[in-house]
C-alpha cells in the first residue's frame, strides 16, 4: 500500500512538471520582483491592550513580554524580511499575527528596513488576541488605490476572527488585487475529529470575493498571501476555494496554489511535532500564467525562505524554525514559521 501511494504521488508530481513545461515560456527579459508571505508568529508590543486577550504578552504575563525581548523580535522579523528576494528585498510582503499598527511602524523604521520605505496597510481586525494581517510595499513597486476588509461569516454563534484584507493597486504599472489572509485554527467535534466548518466558511467569503472579480474581467490578475490553517491539497482549499496545483491556463477560473508542488514533494513551512507542514501558500489567477504580455509569474519561483540563521542546524529539530518561545520557555528565535515567496515579471 505504501509503495502504491509512493508511486501515485510521483506520478502526480511528474505529471504537474510535466504540465509546467507545456505553459507558454517566460523569457529572462524585465525586472524580477518579490512577493512575499510571512506568519511573524504573535508579534505583540510589550503593552496591555484591555480590549484583547493580550495579558500573557506583557512584562507580567506568562510569557514575561519585556520590552526588550519585544525589540528583539522586531530587529529580526525586519532582519528576515530584508532578506528575501535578494538585495532589492520583496516589493510586497503580505504579515500575519501582527498586533497593530505601532508594531508595523517599530518594524518598517529598524535599520535593515528603513531603505525600502515600505508603505503600511493595516486595520484592527476582530481577533481574540487582537493578532491582525497586513501588508507591507515598497511604493517604487506598488502603488495602492483601494483597500478595505471583508468580513467572514462564521457558522459558530459568537466566533469571530481576523478579517480578509483586500488591497488593489498597480504593480509595476499593471492592475492587481492582492488578498492577506490567516484563516481560525478549525475547531474539533466532542469526539477530538477535525471540523473544518470555519476554514469552510473564509474560503467561502473569499471565492465570493474572486467571483465577483472573475465575472467582471476574466483577465483580472489576482495574488492570495496567507496562512490557511490547512495545506494544499485539503478538500477545503480545492473545492470552496478552487484553489489546485494544476496550472494550466485553461481553467480560468480556478487559483493556482504555488505551493502545491513544494508541499508535495515533502516541503514545508511550519513544523507540527516533527512534520514539516505548509500552511503558508501564495495562491494566483490563471492570469498570470497564461504567457501573455504583462505581469506574469516566473514558473518554478515559489520557494520557502529558510537561511540557516532563522533555523536549527542540528539535533532533533534540525531544518525547522527557531521559533521566539517553546511553551512558555523563551529561546529568542524568530517565528514558528518560515516565509513563503513568488516572483514575476513584467513581459513585453
Amino acid at each position: 500500500m505504501r509503495n502504491g501511494i509512493k508511486t501515485l504521488l510521483l506520478f502526480f508530481t511528474l505529471s504537474t512538471l510535466w504540465g509546467c513545461s507545456r505553459l507558454p515560456s517566460i523569457s529572462s527579459k524585465g525586472r524580477l520582483n518579490t512577493i512575499a508571505f510571512y506568519n511573524t508568529g504573535n508579534l505583540f508590543d510589550a503593552k496591555d491592550d484591555p480590549k484583547t486577550a493580550d495579558d500573557a504578552f506583557t512584562p507580567t504575563g506568562d510569557m514575561a513580554w519585556t520590552e526588550e525581548r519585544y525589540q528583539t523580535k522586531v530587529k529580526q522579523i525586519a532582519q528576515v524580511i530584508s532578506g528575501i528576494g535578494g538585495e532589492g528585498g520583496p516589493a510586497v510582503v503580505g504579515l500575519s499575527e501582527i498586533e497593530n499598527k505601532q508594531v508595523l511602524e517599530d518594524l518598517v523604521a529598524t535599520s535593515s528596513l528603513r531603505r525600502y520605505n515600505f508603505g503600511i496597510i493595516h486595520y484592527d481586525m476582530p481577533d481574540a488576541q487582537g493578532l491582525d494581517v497586513a501588508l507591507l510595499y515598497q511604493p517604487k513597486h506598488f502603488k495602492p488605490t483601494h483597500t478595505e476588509t471583508i468580513k467572514i461569516d462564521f457558522e459558530d454563534k459568537g466566533f469571530s476572527s481576523r478579517d480578509i484584507l483586500q488591497v488593489k493597486g498597480e504593480l509595476r504599472g499593471e492592475l492587481v488585487t492582492i488578498y492577506v489572509v490567516h484563516w481560525p485554527e478549525p475547531s474539533r467535534t466532542r469526539a477530538g475529529k477535525v471540523n473544518d466548518s470555519r476554514l469552510r466558511s473564509a474560503a467561502a467569503a473569499l471565492r465570493k470575493k474572486i467571483n465577483e472579480q472573475q465575472v467582471a474581467d476574466e483577465n483580472m490578475k489576482v495574488i492570495v498571501l496567507g496562512d490557511f490553517e490547512t495545506e494544499p491539497a485539503a478538500p477545503v482549499m480545492q473545492e470552496v476555494l478552487k484553489a489546485t496545483g494544476r496550472p494550466n491556463p485553461y481553467y480560468k477560473e480556478e487559483l493556482f496554489n504555488t505551493l502545491y508542488l513544494p508541499h508535495v514533494n515533502g516541503q514545508g513551512s511550519y513544523a507540527n511535532r516533527g512534520d514539516m507542514q505548509m500552511p503558508d501558500q501564495i495562491l494566483i489567477s490563471k492570469s498570470l500564467l497564461n504567457g501573455n504580455t504583462g505581469l506574469q509569474y516566473v514558473r518554478g519561483s515559489a520557494a520557502i525562505y529558510d537561511p540557516e540563521d532563522i533555523k536549527f542546524l542540528f539535533g532533533r529539530y534540525r531544518d525547522t524554525p527557531i521559533r521566539t518561545y517553546s511553551g512558555n520557555l523563551y529561546i529568542g528565535g524568530y517565528s514558528d514559521h518560515f516565509p513563503v515567496y513568488i516572483q514575476v515579471r513584467k513581459e513585453r
